[in-house]
């Protein structure tokens, strides 16, 4: 598909616990976007596996609907509108998943794995009420795991089909160590500087060889969210609005998504939170081994 023709598609990411969350809620309901209301897991299984690409492109039309719904972590966007499980984001009934299944019935083609993630992304904006007209953007949104360079794999996959620019999230490795040891007491600090500084690696990549970026720091969005909002906009080219400096779920106000605990609106003490729950012998490890660009100094 010449570039001339492709549409225009946005990727939100970040490492789990990064902080991408934040993001998309900052981001939802803008009437400019057509933003999925959790994360999107069908590209980054399918960017992973060969075999599975594979299996889709052998899949007949009418066994295709199955295939996605495996994908999907097998229902996934069926728990997100019946509203279920503490780690769903979305709201009930946020998606049409009648026209999801429908366009990938209609439109699902044979021997043709990029036609397998265009037929995803346009039956995801079906199901987000895309007409014939909406010139909404489409929007890529899932955490991304860099010990499968998943940002490298997703953004391989979706610019052979659309115009592609990614936001990605960078958070301050010692916050997010702290984050992330709240579910993996257990976790290796080698590993994880490993995985911190791939991370990077890869959106220096993706700028190099995708499309453009834009690297936001998650502290910068806590404490200055109107500026960073600004920015983001200026970056999407879409209206800077008031409604993104609102942190919602379907357009309602919500709670922020924090290992630590659920608060209103912007948690700021997830920033230095740290100080207090992490060893002083791991921050010494992370300053050492982590690049420093990674780390964010709080502003005197």
């Amino acid at each position: 598909m010449s570039s001339a023709t492709r549409q225009p598609l946005l990727i939100l990411g970040a490492p789990p616990r990064g902080g991408n969350h934040l993001l998309r809620g900052l981001l939802d309901h803008h009437p400019q976007l057509l933003l999925p209301p959790d994360e999107d897991y069908f590209i980054r299984h399918l960017s992973r596996h060969r075999l599975l690409r594979w299996r889709g492109m052998l899949a007949s039309a009418s066994g295709a609907p199955g295939f996605y719904r495996e994908l999907q972590k097998d229902g996934h966007l069926e728990r997100i509108n019946a509203g279920h499980g503490t780690e769903v984001f979305g709201t009930e009934d946020a998606l049409d998943l009648d026209a999801y299944y429908r366009h990938i019935q209609v439109h699902h083609q044979r021997w043709d794995a990029d036609s397998l993630v265009r037929n995803h992304v346009e039956a995801l904006a079906s199901a987000l009420g895309h007409i014939a007209g909406d010139e909404r953007m489409r929007v890529f949104f899932c955490a991304l795991q860099p010990s499968n360079s998943d940002l490298t794999r997703v953004s391989a996959l979706l610019e052979r089909s659309y115009d592609v620019r990614g936001i990605f999230l960078v958070r301050d490795p010692r916050a997010h160590l702290a984050s992330k040891l709240v579910r993996n007491p257990t976790l290796s600090l080698q590993r994880f500087c490993r995985r911190q500084n791939h991370y990077w690696q890869e959106i220096d990549d993706f700028a190099a060889n995708v499309g453009p970026v834009m690297r936001l720091r998650f502290e910068d969005l806590v404490i200055d969210t109107e500026q960073r909002m600004h920015e983001v906009c200026d970056f999407t080219g879409i209206d800077y609005l008031p409604g993104v400096l609102d942190y919602t779920q379907g357009g309602e106000s919500s709670h922020s998504n924090s290992s630590f605990a659920a608060n209103a609106g912007i948690d700021t003490s997830t920033l230095t939170r740290y100080r207090e729950t992490l060893p002083l012998q791991s921050m010494t490890y992370l300053e050492e081994n982590c690049r420093t660009e990674l780390f964010w100094q709080p502003p005197t």
